[in-house]
């Protein structure tokens, strides 16, 4: 079994005949992570061997990996008011030791709280391409014991 993410994937799943199922859609219109589907493998197969010319434009786009280059998550986040397990971003120990006598409103870090998953990829790990974004979900859900559809309905809706 493999979780994929991307949206807008209904069509191609029907065209193509691909038996998968969608674990988590989205709420939220302003961002184009909105669906984590499951599929087994011969089936992931078969949507990986669209080529492109058969991939039409209204098929939508998806991402699977493996996981991510990141090590082991070692700090403690609070995501959309539920804690995770999760990586600080390059520099905020650092930074975070060389500032501990700035005020908390100087600094640039912010605590270790996110209104969203999306806005933790981005803001805290410098993550916003689909390519990255994929792998480092895969990767936390993974180090959390969690499917990726669960850290997207937990973290990010």
């Amino acid at each position: 079994m493999r979780e994929i993410l991307g949206d807008n994937l209904e069509k191609v799943m029907e065209v193509h005949n691909i038996n998968a199922m969608k674990t988590y859609q989205g709420n939220k219109t302003n961002t184009d992570f909105r669906q984590v589907w499951e599929l087994e493998d011969e089936d992931f197969e078969k949507l990986s061997n669209i080529s492109d010319d058969d991939w039409l434009g209204d098929y939508g786009w998806y991402r699977y990996a493996e996981g991510s280059n990141m090590e082991i998550v070692d700090r403690r986040y609070n995501i959309n008011n539920h804690y995770i397990k999760a990586w600080d971003g390059v520099g905020r120990e650092d930074w975070e030791e060389e500032n501990k006598k700035v005020s908390p409103d100087d600094r640039w870090f912010e605590p270790r709280k996110y209104s969203n998953l999306l806005e933790y990829f981005c803001e805290e790990l410098g993550a916003s391409t689909e390519r990255n974004v994929t792998a480092l979900a895969i990767d936390l859900a993974k180090q959390n014991g969690i499917k990726m559809s669960e850290l997207f309905k937990k973290y990010q809706d």
